[in-house]
């Protein structure tokens, strides 16, 4: 069936979650934290320290029936976007209810745009909210508003840079948080939809460049990264560098990360608290 307006609005159904020290460190791990630099996110004796991203795991699990939730049928669908804004910090262990809900539709002519928001809540309140956007390839054109466009990305000189390492295990390792699609594992499934090989999932190189902004800029403080928000641009390879560039006004960083002179997430920005 076609994406009409009448999907605005639709809830999907709630999901509860719950982790402990162990999953914090695993997700710490998937998306490239190394001792001894980054110690404190992989060590249960002194927390760990969470990092912010790892709500969108929380999220992800409440989003992850958007396909059955609005009938797509076998209409491609693509993670093009995704934002997060963080009212507390994540602790090393707790329980989040997640409520998600599609927010807007957008005709972006051939294909079109989903945005779903998800609110993930404790007993004190609301911890985070998260707009996640996911491109429906060939069901575009219905007439619909074409939605916001994306930010460019600065033309100036960075700030500051952030070099990193995709190992070969590291989708391996980010798919035990949750997300076990066979394209990040096996290559054979990767071929099968047009794919050179395996690649990296968007959200695991979305933490790879939160830890870039809170390393290079927010003096590794996990706490202090607030918020963050980027478009999906291409996929990553694994076992090769990543590189995020930065671009800093006050609390406000804006990023790009890169794999060679490909760039993988556009329109980056992010907000420090405190320092």
């Amino acid at each position: 069936m076609g994406l009409t307006a009448s999907v605005i609005g639709k809830t999907l159904s709630p999901s509860t979650f719950r982790w402990d020290a162990t999953d914090a460190i695993l997700y710490a791990l998937g998306v490239g934290a190394r001792p001894p630099a980054e110690l404190p996110l992989l060590n249960e004796a002194n927390g760990p320290e969470v990092l912010p991203t790892f709500a969108l795991i929380a999220n992800w699990w409440a989003v992850k029936d958007l396909r059955s939730a609005l009938d797509l049928g076998t209409y491609p669908i693509v993670h093009s976007a995704q934002s997060l804004v963080l009212h507390r910090p994540i602790g090393p262990s707790g329980e989040l209810s997640v409520q998600a809900e599609v927010s807007a539709l957008w005709d972006k002519g051939k294909h079109a745009a989903v945005e779903v928001v998800g609110r993930g809540c404790d007993a004190q309140g609301t911890v985070f909210v998260a707009r996640s956007q996911t491109m429906v390839l060939g069901a575009g054109g219905f007439g619909g508003p074409r939605g916001p466009s994306a930010e460019p990305d600065p033309d100036a000189a960075p700030d500051a840079v952030y070099d990193d390492v995709i190992r070969p295990e590291q989708a391996a390792i980010y798919r035990l948080s949750g997300d076990r699609n066979q394209l990040h594992i096996d290559p054979a499934a990767a071929r099968k939809f047009g794919f050179d090989d395996v690649f990296l999932h968007g959200l695991c190189t979305l933490g790879f460049a939160a830890r870039a902004v809170i390393n290079a800029i927010g003096g590794g403080a996990p706490q202090r990264l607030t918020s963050l928000s980027c478009r999906f641009a291409k996929p990553v390879q694994l076992d090769a560098e990543l590189r995020t560039q930065m671009w800093r006004s006050g609390q406000e960083v804006r990023f790009r990360t890169l794999q060679g002179d490909v760039v993988a997430l556009s329109s980056g920005s992010a907000t420090l608290a405190g320092g």
